[in-house]
């Protein structure tokens, strides 16, 4: 099979050659969403520049580390703002951001530290963004900032949610409501913020004095497809004694979950209440306006940056795990239990 060029890159991700080169050679110019199909199609086609030659060191550049989403990174809308915030801080310090995109975990250093053609890496997000190759990125030397992602295995600069208690506050306004059979539709777990949502649902529930039904603790059933939650919220209605209320681990998981309830005959919150968690913006979805936790994801991103930014410039800064506060937003997808 032929070596893939630089134009099939181009031609794969609807783009000029000239913007693949300018990509492949950190040049400004290229927008973020266009920087992200560039490098999802060089993970397609396995492109492998002809020189790996290190560029110039000292460009200003800074690496954005992403996993490959089912929906384009400014797709979904939490990363979308927090890059924004990212993008936004980035140019008031100065310098210019490079997309690096991996499709699988791996323990191989991504390319854009590899080349050593950066000053810093924010690695955004968990899931193929592992432990394992964090503790490579730190043996590397390069600075490095985690952003909705932090390490078992050793200390290291995030900015993270604090999944644990949004998560608490969500089930524990389900329980003031009066419900008692509250599901949960977990994420995949190796996303360690959903974790932390999911143990924030079961200690909301025993410190209620419920306990925990296995039956109502939903394992995901739709991991890698767009209509989060809709298979999940099914297997829960076909329970012999369904759930009154349901804390959904992200907007997109609830979201997916209304549209089962409503082809059962059921209805928002008149037969099952819903919480989400990230709080998309109600006008981009049908009503009924779902109850969520927010959180500042613009300020997530200002603050990764700014403080990249400082190790930067002085390497011997003491990691630390910034912890953004969120709280419960209250609409109409949620409502007392109907006794």
């Amino acid at each position: 099979m032929a070596r893939p060029t630089i134009t099939d890159v181009a031609k794969l991700a609807s783009v000029s050659p000239s913007a693949v080169s300018m990509y492949l050679n950190n040049r400004p110019g290229i927008g973020l969403e266009t920087q992200v199909r560039i490098a999802e199609a060089i993970d397609e086609l396995g492109y492998v520049p002809r020189s790996n030659k290190p560029r110039s060191q000292s460009t200003g550049f800074i690496g954005v580390l992403v996993e490959k989403l089912p929906k384009l990174l400014t797709g979904d809308m939490f990363y979308a703002d927090v890059t924004s915030g990212i993008q936004r801080e980035a140019e008031s310090l100065g310098y210019s951001i490079a997309v690096s995109v991996i499709d699988e975990a791996a323990e191989v250093l991504p390319r854009l530290v590899a080349e050593d053609s950066i000053e810093g890496l924010l690695a955004l997000g968990g899931g193929d963004i592992t432990d394992q190759l964090l503790h490579l990125i730190i043996k590397s030397g390069m600075p490095l900032v985690t952003v909705d992602n932090q390490s078992d295995r050793q200390p290291l600069n995030s900015v993270v949610v604090d999944n644990y208690r949004g998560a608490y506050l969500a089930t524990q306004h389900l329980i003031e409501l009066g419900h008692r059979r509250i599901a949960i539709i977990q994420g995949p777990r190796k996303y360690k913020s959903l974790t932390e949502r999911h143990h924030g649902y079961l200690n909301a529930m025993i410190d209620a004095g419920l306990g925990i039904d296995l039956a109502l603790v939903q394992r995901p059933l739709s991991s890698g497809l767009p209509n989060k939650g809709y298979r999940e919220m099914k297997a829960l209605l076909a329970l012999d004694e369904r759930p009154t209320a349901v804390f959904a681990v992200s907007d997109r998981t609830a979201l997916g979950a209304i549209p089962a309830i409503e082809e059962a005959g059921l209805a928002v919150p008149g037969d099952i209440s819903i919480v989400g968690f990230d709080d998309m913006p109600p006008s981009v979805y049908p009503a009924p306006a779902l109850t969520t936790v927010t959180s500042e994801r613009l300020a997530m991103g200002h603050i990764a940056m700014q403080r990249l930014h400082r190790i930067i410039k002085n390497p011997r800064y003491v990691p630390i795990n910034i912890v953004m506060p969120c709280q419960l937003v209250i609409r109409a997808s949620s409502a007392e239990l109907d006794t």
